[in-house]
């Protein structure tokens, strides 16, 4: 049965129950205002007994944190969820070392073994997610090939970033209400083993492509729901004689005009 899309409202979740109204004020003076409320948050996720229970820990939230670039991760608090340890210092733009204003701020997760395996970064101002992701995510994950979930809706990204398809566990990527205007770029992500749910409704490209749905359910041959709707077996049958046809009119054209 078809899942009903949800409404595209500025939302760090897709769950009623996760969302919030957006930050306002600077985005330093907004982060200090949430340390304390990150500090308690973390706990109401789920209660201790359960998170102790389960291997698997709470998604790990940098939404609605007005972040414009990767690099704040490493300086911002999470609203809940739980980060790698910080170091005690950070280099500053003169290269000098100086405190780490997350260190009296973090908070151990109560199992040594609970995994983080979910990033929440919707509802900021990324334009793009560049290679330097890599290197921040082992930052703030303790294992970040683990990564399953990520969310990136309401951001101002452009292109479909390349680089997440460098972790192979990813089995839903939001990408909704962002600014992607080439479809094409999406093409990085399609090797993907397991990506099983993916959004890109809400962009530009959704509009610019007469067929758009039938022409990503046809470049992603394994993905189960597109846009929080399933893609039933007729579905997939209809999109994937429509990929075909237009991948054989795409090579004609293109060995036409090599002629």
């Amino acid at each position: 049965m078809a899942e009903k899309p949800p409404a595209l409202a500025r939302s760090g979740s897709l769950n009623p129950r996760d969302n919030m109204d957006s930050p306002i004020g600077s985005p330093l003076g907004h982060h200090r205002e949430h340390q304390q409320h990150v500090k308690s948050s973390n706990h109401h996720v789920m209660t201790v007994n359960e998170m102790c229970a389960s291997p698997q820990g709470p998604p790990l939230d940098y939404s609605f944190l007005e972040i414009r670039v990767v690099d704040e991760l490493r300086e911002v608090q999470p609203r809940s969820g739980f980060r790698k340890q910080p170091p005690d210092f950070l280099e500053d733009e003169s290269g000098q070392h100086v405190v780490n204003p997350l260190k009296d701020d973090w908070v151990k997760a109560p199992n040594d073994n609970m995994r983080t395996e979910a990033l929440k970064m919707g509802n900021n101002f990324l334009t793009a997610l560049p290679p330097a992701f890599n290197i921040i995510i082992r930052e703030v994950l303790n294992k970040p090939r683990n990564l399953s979930w990520i969310d990136l809706s309401f951001n101002h990204l452009e292109e479909v970033p390349t680089v997440l398809s460098s972790y192979a566990n990813l089995n839903v990527i939001y990408l909704h209400a962002n600014r992607i205007r080439k479809l094409n770029t999406a093409q990085c992500l399609v090797d993907l083993p397991k990506l099983r749910s993916l959004t890109l409704h809400g962009n530009p490209c959704e509009q610019t492509n007469k067929n758009y749905r039938l022409l990503v359910t046809g470049m992603f041959t394994h993905i189960k729901t597109l846009d929080f709707t399933t893609i039933t077996s007729i579905d997939r049958e209809k999109a994937d004689g429509f990929y075909a046809r237009y991948l054989r009119i795409k090579e004609t054209t293109k060995s036409k005009s090599h002629d």
